[in-house]
């Protein structure tokens, strides 16, 4: 079937997912470790952050991984504050990448700006003694205690995200506090302000903190087989060691988790920031798919553009993937290209054995009674077996079966003869 193939190809074109993905596939064991780890963080008396690391090859899953966890604490269990963070690594000056880097902690998409968590901080700041707060050393919670309104607070919230302000703004918040445009100069500011905003999360939500690392893989070129860890990315990885240093210090809770190819993971594991936090929690995603997760694959795509295939639809998709061979299913950008491409010539015959079922149901979703160029203009499929001309035989064939009705007009028009009955 035409329908089921172009469809399966419209949901392939996208590479990134659009927004956290609610489905994984083929992964179950590594979810019931994870899931572990996260226990292991969530236990009183624990403090502290634990380090975990998800290896796999470019294209075999990592981001999909990452935010399908950042989705499914933040959202399916609701027991974490889930931060991705899509570039580790950011190029350019120091200063420059590191801004962007703590901006992305809560202005990346699907992350939430510190403005959003206004309300649980009314609500502690009511239940907690002022003294207290203002004993945590806490820079936000400073200049916080400091607001006379719901306005002035959301400002200071905005302005610890890394917002964009209007000068009118900062004005204000060089005058009331000594604010500065940029507060982050160097490695141990970015570690400071973040551990601050970290604490301030946790305290107001009571919440551990996920720290989902991604696009790691730039300290390490597969084309070169060479280490690429630039000078301001050897700082950049001093700062996270600053960082994760002062997030222990101040007794927080919570898990950090990298995603990395296995080439850039031995990059980082002989860095100081990484040797020790990392070293007993890693997971390798699996390799190669099965053609039963290549099957939930499609499906899942299919669902995301809002498709459900019936059940002859799931039939040609079971046989187009039965003829793919598991050794080239190696990642998920092999199944996508794959069954996006079809180049493999048993599935080419898969999905082209039946032209009479394609041009049934083409006429079956119209409503209006169709040319032949207007019905090989909807099927990729038909126009690689018909580039010249119509079929004349099997069209005869399904007028004769009475399966369409064929026009006396010129151009002629088909129309299924089963719609015709409906109305």
């Amino acid at each position: 079937m035409s329908n089921i193939v172009d469809m399966l190809k419209r949901s392939l074109d996208r590479t990134v997912p659009i927004s956290d993905p609610d489905y994984i596939i083929g992964e179950q064991k590594s979810l019931e470790t994870f899931d572990s780890w996260v226990s292991s963080s969530l236990v009183d008396g624990m403090e502290g952050f634990l380090g975990t690391v998800i290896l796999g090859q470019i294209g075999n899953g990592k981001t999909h991984f990452l935010r399908y966890i950042r989705r499914h604490y933040l959202e399916d269990k609701n027991n974490m504050i889930g931060i991705y963070i899509p570039n580790m690594f950011i190029s350019g000056p120091l200063v420059d990448a590191l801004n962007e880097i703590y901006k992305s902690f809560f202005l990346a998409p699907g992350n939430k700006s510190l403005k959003s968590y206004y309300s649980e901080w009314e609500k502690y700041k009511e239940e907690t003694d002022p003294q207290s707060i203002e004993g945590y050393d806490n820079l936000i919670c400073r200049y916080l205690m400091n607001c006379n309104n719901r306005e002035e607070s959301e400002l200071v919230l905005d302005y610890f995200s890394g917002r964009a302000l209007f000068p009118d703004q900062l004005k204000f918040l060089r005058t009331r506090f000594g604010a500065k445009k940029n507060f982050i100069s160097n490695e141990n500011d970015f570690s400071q302000i973040a551990g601050d905003a970290f604490q301030f999360l946790q305290f107001i939500t009571d919440k551990p903190i996920l720290l989902l690392f991604d696009e790691v893989d730039k300290v390490y070129s597969a084309e070169t087989n060479s280490v690429t860890l630039t000078r301001v990315g050897a700082r950049i990885l001093t700062s996270y060691r600053i960082l994760f240093d002062h997030l222990n210090s101040k007794q927080l809770k919570g898990l950090i988790c990298i995603g990395a190819t296995p080439e850039a993971w031995d990059v980082l594991s002989k860095q100081t920031a990484f040797e020790r936090r990392f070293m007993d929690r890693k997971l390798i995603l699996k390799v190669p798919k099965t053609k039963e997760d290549t099957f939930n694959f499609a499906i899942k795509r299919l669902n995301e553009i809002n498709y459900l295939p019936n059940k002859s639809e799931k039939e040609v998709l079971e046989t187009m993937i039965g003829t793919l061979s598991e050794d080239r299913l190696k990642t998920w950008a092999d199944v996508i290209s794959l069954l996006r491409s079809g180049q493999e010539k048993e599935f080419q015959i898969a999905v082209s054995e039946e032209p009479e079922s394609i041009i049934v149901e083409i006429l079956e979703n119209s409503l209006q009674p169709l040319t032949w160029k207007e019905i090989v203009a909807k099927s990729q499929v038909l126009k690689k077996m018909y580039p010249k001309g119509q079929p004349t035989t099997i069209l005869n064939k399904l007028v004769s079966d009475k399966k369409i009705k064929v026009s006396s007009t010129t151009p002629k028009t088909y129309e299924s003869s089963s719609l015709n009955e409906e109305f």
